[in-house]
């Protein structure tokens, strides 16, 4: 203070290393507004490259557009609600570099709006964005398809049921950098997928299917060498069932997502990882398949040595499956999921204290034949793990029974 130096007058490299300690709220609404200087550093693109501006539901877009005003060097956007066209004006007036955009499924985008966010940002790396009406979609992705360092593109929307012809076609032809894609829920058309496949399959690392695709389609998906994640859906009650155990050789899997298996099949998804075919897998989903019993699952715990996550969801399995013994055997699982797994009682819960020494959370959702004494054992052996989810069997009623009889009866 002799000196008259002033905490203000801090050179820019302290600066940055203390303003980078700050919340995105406090770099666009406070420091800014100190004086000139502290404006010019907290608007330096390395304090924003990480950065993610996501406001929330009660955020209004008032206070939206006030914080993108100054946000000018922001790279990724996601708003959590829909939000109208003054914000996506705002956004594209004041922020200079977007990289990352996040549109939701509450969001309802004008094909004008689009056009006006991927004119804006030609270098977007990832785009989550909900289709326009199907016959805006041709435009849209020829906009799409300009943009060469676009690296994930996914489709949110729930409302738009059917891809236009062409779509897909159009994106395998453009986005040169293109490695992870999610095509939603709507259906694409069957050859558009297969030219897809066939075009940019070998450079994908992430690939998402909830819709009917063919058996070439299926074929050319197996051929994907590289993919590391996978979401399939299968919607193809004409797919044979020995096609399943093809999807063994996605060596590099890390992270695998399987639903809707008819009875007969599940047997052959248990072979897709014999031999440790998928020897890397860190995650595994296994969706809505009523006869996948334990002995499959034991099939496939015991070749997937790196598993950090398994939910098994709707699978139809029971105690007597001695289901839990095979899970033990993952011994790095991390997150366990069992969900509405409604003939499972839990009574080997008490082993996976001494056996699952990492798992931080139990999902428990919709397994109402649980035994509550099992679950209050486990709670207090392992007061750190987060167990989640409604268990009903052997509950205790916090309602006296005469007088529950007595309120009724003056209704009689």
């Amino acid at each position: 203070m002799a000196s008259g130096k002033h905490f203000t007058d801090l050179p820019d490299e302290l600066l940055l290393i203390i303003f980078s300690n700050l919340s995105i709220e406090d770099l666009a609404m406070s420091v800014q507004h100190v004086n000139s200087h502290w404006k010019n550093v907290s608007q330096d693109d390395s304090l924003w490259e990480y950065q993610t501006f996501s406001p929330g539901c009660k955020m209004s877009d008032e206070e939206i557009s006030r914080h993108l005003r100054n946000m000018p060097a922001l790279r990724s956007f996601c708003p959590s609600r829909g939000t109208n066209t003054k914000v996506v004006d705002t956004l594209c007036k004041y922020c200079r570099d977007i990289r990352h955009i996040y549109f939701g499924y509450s969001h309802k985008l004008s094909n004008s709006t689009l056009h006006q966010i991927l004119k804006k940002f030609p270098h977007i790396e990832k785009l989550v964005i909900p289709l326009p009406k199907e016959t805006d979609q041709l435009h849209f992705a020829d906009l799409v398809a300009q943009l060469k360092k676009l690296t994930t593109l996914s489709f949110t929307s729930h409302c738009v049921s059917t891809v236009a012809n062409g779509v897909l076609r159009a994106i395998a032809d453009g986005c040169p950098s293109l490695q992870c894609v999610d095509m939603g829920f709507s259906k694409s058309q069957t050859k558009d997928i297969e030219y897809f496949l066939e075009k940019r399959g070998q450079q994908l690392s992430s690939f998402s299917v909830r819709s009917y695709i063919s058996t070439v389609a299926h074929r050319l998906l197996t051929e994907c060498a590289n993919l590391e994640s996978l979401t399939y859906h299968n919607l193809n009650a004409d797919l044979p069932d020995t096609y399943i155990q093809s999807l063994s050789k996605m060596s590099e899997m890390r992270e695998l997502v399987l639903r809707y298996f008819r009875e007969g099949q599940t047997r052959n998804v248990s072979s897709i990882f014999k031999n440790q075919s998928m020897s890397k897998l860190i995650t595994l989903y296994l969706y809505d398949s009523d006869d996948f019993d334990g002995s499959s699952l034991a099939v496939i715990l015991t070749n997937c040595p790196q598993l950090q996550r398994l939910t098994v969801h709707e699978c139809g399995l029971t105690d007597d499956d001695d289901v839990m013994e095979h899970i033990f055997k993952c011994k790095q699982l991390e997150v366990l999921e069992l969900s509405h797994t409604s003939h499972l009682l839990g009574i080997n819960f008490h082993l996976i204290p001494s056996t699952l020494v990492h798992l931080t959370e139990l999902h428990v959702h919709g397994c109402s034949s649980l035994d509550k004494k099992c679950m209050d054992k486990l709670k207090e052996e392992m007061p750190h793990l987060l167990i989640a989810g409604i268990y009903t069997r052997n509950e205790e009623t916090d309602v006296n029974l005469g007088d529950a009889k007595f309120f009724i009866s003056q209704f009689l």
